[in-house]
């Protein structure tokens, strides 16, 4: 079955007792439906929350129903998070009972990636079911997986139909064509941000490796190494630590994002926190909840996510090179890479220097 006679079948429903003029609604309905969607998927793929609004807009048309929401999920969140919603309006019963249609049905559709068709007629002894449909006043719903490369990453629902009707299975596989079109545009805006960053990382170490052959300053150096690498990965704060060859202790040589007087105040000893650590192990680490990591030793409470590599000259850690951010699961191993990258530069900064009093090659 194609999708165009999928969608035609779904909105067609039982006959009517005007035929002519539930041909003209049905008809109208679909193109509507479809016109919304060709818009959604001819939106540039930078404007992917227009694209959604689209497709859930399209949702409620083709299907007839009371209103559409895309939920998804999102980092440090443990339910998933209305991203967009088309319909009749209901108030705050969705939040209200946000945990209860958690644990009932999208809890079950993340595990299962099957869609699902909650009516009266199908619920049987689910009585638990049946009551918070009428708490929140539906008059059954629908939801389908929204599905990405790594698994389910949200649901598209729908609820109440308009005409009263039954909810069935076309209805469900309709629901699933427009929570695949969801998918496509998420996946796309994705692909275009992954390129751009990309495209920005390029430009990045090329301007550093300018810098390298230009400036023999190292404090210049360090605060455009920081102000690069935390402004491409997003950081809430990020600095440059160097070991203090004399005293064993770290200190902050450049930084952004960390506060006043901050720089001027903090010195780690070698092996405390997960800097002192990078610096003594030699090795990067990069934690995605600061609050399961033993190492961590708390400076700022809004930090959640942390990566930190090491600045070496030979086999001799010099430094250390951080990024904080205050989500969970901020940073990814693409950007440790990168990281990694800035830090040889680093290196390179306090050779030509001559910061480590070596005149030759190590």
């Amino acid at each position: 079955m194609t999708v165009f006679s999928v969608l035609l079948e779904a909105i067609r429903g039982k006959k009517p007792a005007s035929p002519a003029l539930r041909e003209v609604s049905l008809a109208g309905a679909l193109t509507s439906g479809l016109y919304e969607v060709s818009q959604a998927m001819a939106t540039p793929v930078g404007d992917v929350q227009r694209s959604l609004d689209l497709i859930v807009s399209a949702s409620t048309s083709i299907l007839r129903v009371e209103r559409c929401v895309l939920l998804l999920k999102t980092p440090g969140q443990e339910h998933l998070v209305p991203r967009s919603v088309a319909g009749i309006p209901r108030g705050r019963q969705f939040d209200k009972y946000r945990q209860e249609i958690h644990d009932s049905v999208f809890s079950q559709i993340l595990a299962s990636g099957e869609g699902m068709i909650v009516s009266e007629g199908r619920i049987g002894a689910d009585r638990k079911l049946l009551r918070l449909m009428r708490r929140l006043n539906v008059r059954g719903f629908l939801a389908a997986p929204v599905a990405g490369p790594s698994g389910t990453v949200g649901v598209l629902a729908a609820a109440t139909p308009l005409d009263n009707r039954d909810l069935s299975e076309v209805d469900l596989k309709l629901l699933s064509v427009m929570a695949n079109f969801a998918a496509v545009a998420l996946e796309n805006a994705q692909l275009v941000s992954r390129l751009d960053r990309k495209a920005k990382k390029i430009a990045a170490i090329l301007e550093i490796s300018r810098a390298l052959n230009e400036e023999h300053h190292p404090s210049v150096l360090f605060q455009l190494i920081v102000d690069r690498a935390t402004e491409l990965m997003g950081a809430s704060s990020g600095s440059v630590v160097l070991v203090d060859a004399k005293s064993g202790v770290l200190r902050i040589e450049a930084e952004r994002g960390l506060g006043e007087g901050v720089k001027e105040s903090v010195v780690l000893p070698l092996g405390e926190g997960i800097t002192g650590w990078v610096a003594q192990e030699g090795k990067p680490v990069l934690v995605s909840d600061v609050r399961n990591d033993p190492r961590y030793v708390e400076a700022n409470p809004r930090v959640r996510s942390e990566m930190a590599v090491p600045i070496k000259w030979g086999n001799e850690v010099v430094g250390v090179l951080n990024l904080d951010h205050y989500d969970v699961s901020a940073f990814a191993e693409e950007d440790l890479e990168l990281l990694e990258a800035f830090g040889n530069a680093a290196a390179v900064a306090l050779k030509n220097a001559n910061i480590l009093g070596e005149q030759g090659d190590p």
